[in-house]
């Protein structure tokens, strides 16, 4: 018996070791090359969903400026041209922070504005309403949490 637990934790430590050390070469051998000079990444002119739009003619404008090696994370700029109003879904969880003019959001029941240098959450799965009066523009992250970073956020959700 006792042979065999050895093993198993022997075993446990090699495939542990095996995975983190073949994920950590996947992860240094796809990164980006280090910059050496600026690179211009221009935004572009995104459509979205026309069931989204709730009034107004928007505008929306975007650029991804950089996604990890595994393609979970992505980061980038985003605009909108008002006025408008639209519902949001987030298909992935986004982090933002907001660059210039404002925002009214409806998320979960809530009610806040977003002004330059403010920063807000939403999870994956969620929806929300913006209102943009004039202009609003965000740099965002977007983060995909996997299957078990979504069962763990089903199982213990946060209060």
């Amino acid at each position: 018996m006792k042979r065999s637990l050895i093993a198993a934790t022997i075993t446990a430590a090699v495939l542990t070791s095996g995975f983190l050390g073949f994920e950590t070469a996947r992860f240094v051998t796809a990164s980006p090359q280090l910059s050496t000079d600026a690179e211009a990444k221009p935004m572009s002119v995104v459509q979205v969903d026309p069931s989204w739009i709730k009034s107004g003619n928007p505008t929306f404008t975007q650029v991804e400026i950089a996604t990890s090696p595994d393609g979970r994370t992505v980061n980038g700029l985003w605009s909108c041209q008002g006025p408008t109003t639209f519902e949001w879904q987030f298909s992935v969880d986004e982090v933002v922070y907001v660059i210039e003019g404002e925002v009214q959001v409806n998320y979960q029941g809530r009610d806040f504005t977003l002004h330059p240098g403010d920063t807000a959450a939403f999870h994956g799965g969620t929806r929300s309403v913006w209102t943009v009066d004039t202009f609003v523009k965000k740099a965002y992250t977007l983060h995909n949490p996997g299957p078990l970073g979504r069962l763990w956020r089903d199982t213990f959700p946060a209060r």
